[in-house]
């Protein structure tokens, strides 16, 4: 991020009370906030900011984002000067495949064991809790792909506030593509599923899929407020939108929204570090007593959160088969294979693209020529009304489609 665009995204749910009216001063506040450059600064600006904050129930959401959002900042002050000390190694772990998965679980539900099932990486499994004590990645094949998972260390109670190396798990469950949250289906899954989510939530990390999702892209100057994407403003009008915008000083700006987004839900945005993250349930040791008993407990509590849920035993390998599909469809990932005019045969290396891709966003991935001097492509495959079907830049691509861009 540089210092002319600053991106916010907020995420959300239809039924929550979002803050509105206030105070022309902490508004004033907020953008100085933005402009702030140093952590320490941003957390004294953040902390004047809520001095001004009306306390009542509109603003309670505010606020505690906020303050997650200062202890966010006072804890990679921390780990800076940590390492600036030569201790307090990062976690990250560079991407790898089609998707980088995090497996997320108390101790002993048996990540190592699904890592090792399903991978090629070889961790120590030991009953010993706590044995795992750094992120462990291994690559999982799915038909001509290949997902990229990662044991996290073991996830406990008031890890969000920064138990047992808490902060650093869940900032590489914030930086994956998704998660598995793995529980131990023969001792209590329902209270270890609840916790972790409990965890997830308070660091502004949401299984659920929202509703409506805003992005905010702030410019220096030149492009007014400008809104695109295919989303429905619910209650408001684009005026109403460029009003509320300017009382925080932001005459400048592209928003990108998706889903059913109010007036409310873009205030919100500008506070909120909240983010979704598609989610799989992993229930493991199906095999062990009263497991059974135990799984459907378990259904009625995921399916208030629409996340898949996928019963398993690492130990006789039912259900793993699955986990590689359950992970495609989770991700909500096609598989486009791409054709040279010259060419008999299509790449056999998949190209992989979020589903609801459009032909000339293929094109601008492939190649800045292709984009800016596409003619038309043909289409083979799923998408297409016959072989070979010419189409325009707007074709949205499926799985398994095979595409040949003139240009």
């Amino acid at each position: 991020m540089n210092a002319k665009n600053i991106v916010v995204y907020g995420y959300f749910s239809c039924d929550e009370g979002m803050v509105t009216n206030l105070p022309a001063e902490a508004k004033a506040k907020w953008a100085e906030v933005v402009a702030a450059r140093s952590p320490e600064e941003k957390i004294r600006l953040m902390r004047e900011f809520l001095s001004l904050v009306p306390k009542h129930k509109g603003t309670n959401k505010l606020v505690a984002n906020v303050k997650r959002r200062i202890a966010e900042l006072e804890r990679e002050l921390e780990r800076s000067k940590a390492r600036k000390r030569g201790g307090g190694v990062g976690f990250a772990i560079p991407k790898e495949g089609a998707g980088q998965i995090v497996i997320l679980g108390p101790p002993n539900v048996g990540k190592s064991s699904l890592l090792a099932a399903v991978t090629n990486a070889k961790p120590e499994i030991n009953p010993i809790p706590f044995t795992t004590q750094r992120p462990i990645p291994g690559m999982l094949n799915y038909e001509d792909i290949q997902f990229q998972l990662v044991e996290a260390p073991a996830i406990v109670e008031g890890a969000a506030e920064g138990r047992m190396g808490g902060p650093q798990i869940l900032s590489l469950a914030r930086n994956a593509d998704g998660l598995i949250i793995m529980v131990d289906l023969s001792l209590d899954p329902v209270g270890q599923f609840r916790m972790i989510q409990f965890e997830l939530d308070k660091a502004g990390i949401l299984i659920e899929r929202p509703e409506g999702e805003v992005e905010i892209l702030r410019r220096a100057c030149g492009v007014g407020i400008q809104i695109v994407g295919g989303g429905t403003l619910v209650g408001c009008t684009y005026e109403d939108v460029k009003n509320l915008l300017n009382s925080y000083r932001i005459s400048s700006a592209i928003l990108r929204i998706s889903g059913r987004v109010t007036l409310d839900d873009i205030e919100d945005a500008l506070f909120s570090s909240s983010i979704y993250k598609p989610t799989i349930v992993v229930a493991n040791k199906l095999d062990l007593p009263g497991a059974k008993d135990n799984l459907a407990l378990l259904e009625d509590v995921v399916k208030r959160f629409n996340v898949p849920l996928l019963a398993v035993s690492c130990l006789s390998g039912e259900g793993l088969r699955s986990l590689g599909e359950s992970i495609f469809k989770m991700l909500g990932i096609v598989r486009v294979y791409t054709k040279e005019p010259s060419s008999k045969e299509p790449s056999k290396k998949p190209l992989v693209i979020k589903n609801g891709t459009s032909v000339i966003e293929v094109a601008k991935k492939l190649h800045s020529e292709m984009y800016k001097n596409f003619k038309y492509a043909r289409v083979w495959g799923p998408s297409a009304k016959y072989p070979g079907e010419r189409v325009g830049p707007t074709h949205i691509l499926v799985d398994g489609d095979i595409i040949e861009i003139h240009y």
